[in-house]
């Protein structure tokens, strides 16, 4: 297929995944970065979740984090309840439907490649917010261009010598509502359920030994509800299946690449692109495991199989799960 023959907005992720190098479907990389005025609806309601994805040169990364920290502090001050970064460091192969002897083959593949100084550091930032009202009072934007896109720019070499781009790297912003999300404990889909859940991520903790799952999709904005009377009862079964199935203490056996075990998931959570893009509609399904392996081997249960199917078939880009590290995460003071 020709270029030329994609629709622009498929067209935009595409070169975005190209020119990035990662794997995230939402990375419009080659963009100028997004006006809030175009992500929030006035209608926008309940809970919302300020969401980036950045790149960051490896020269750069003492200066990011700070900026970063001075970035999330001022969120904390603004009212926000949480702000979370992660790391990508790797790829899901089992979300694919590749063959078993697959499985988790790319896990860390992104973090190799950047130690190995042939990617850049990928970041997906979180900013939680309980109302809309809330989040634009925050002004999440206006911080961002001072305290970190700054930081961003790309690494040239120019006779020899690494010299800094003249514009920072592009970098993707989006407002998101938290559709339905759940834990250990229960399934939420009422916005003060949603709003406790977000108040309290269950990676808070920085450098903790959990996985975050980012699964990247497309739908055609037309079918948004058909779409979400699917996902939700498979976010369902994502949250309250484990392997084996008898396992007495209701929560499985650790997963490993020699065995398809794998324990309930921490928490869950699907999001919805405040605003269409175009014709299509952005959904992140957002987990947070014990291990990678988990979550490889719950997408070979037969159970997550046939709920994921009729879900799937509604997919138009996607699907791209990258796995992430949790790299820190400010709680409202």
């Amino acid at each position: 297929m020709t270029d030329s023959a994609v629709s622009p907005s498929r067209r935009r992720v595409l070169r975005g995944m190209a020119v990035s190098g990662t794997a995230s479907l939402v990375a419009t990389t080659g963009f100028a970065p997004v006006a809030m005025a175009e992500d929030v609806s006035v209608t926008a309601a309940g809970p919302l979740s300020y969401y980036a994805e950045l790149r960051v040169a490896q020269p750069f990364k003492a200066a990011f984090d700070a900026g970063m920290r001075r970035f999330a502090q001022t969120m904390q001050r603004r009212g926000a309840l949480a702000v979370t970064l992660k790391q990508m460091v790797g790829d899901s192969t089992m979300v694919k439907n590749y063959p078993e002897p697959y499985k988790g083959m790319l896990r860390s593949a992104y973090a190799d490649a950047a130690q190995a100084g042939t990617l850049s550091l990928f970041y997906a930032l979180f900013v939680r917010f309980d109302t809309g009202k809330a989040l634009r009072a925050a002004k999440p934007d206006a911080v961002f261009d001072a305290e970190v896109l700054p930081r961003l720019h790309g690494v040239m070499l120019r006779d020899g010598k690494p010299v800094e781009s003249a514009a920072p790297m592009a970098v993707y912003r989006g407002v998101f509502q938290t559709v339905a999300a759940g834990d250990r404990n229960g399934i939420y889909t009422g916005d003060a359920d949603i709003r406790a859940f977000l108040a309290k991520p269950a990676d808070a903790a920085a450098g903790n030994s959990l996985i975050t799952v980012e699964n990247h999709v497309f739908i055609a904005d037309r079918v948004m509800q058909p779409f979400e009377q699917k996902v939700v009862p498979l976010l369902k079964v994502a949250q309250e299946t484990f392997q084996p199935a008898s396992a007495e203490d209701g929560i499985g056996r650790p997963g490993a690449a020699d065995n398809r075990f794998y324990r309930k998931a921490v928490s869950t959570e699907i999001l919805r692109k405040a605003t269409p893009d175009g014709q299509q509609r952005a959904y992140i399904m957002h987990g947070i495991l014990e291990s990678v392996w988990d979550h490889e081997n719950s997408h070979l249960d037969p159970r997550f199989k046939a709920a994921a199917g009729p879900v799937g078939a509604m997919v138009e880009i996607g699907p791209v799960e990258p796995f992430y590290a949790t790299q820190s995460t400010v709680l409202k003071a």
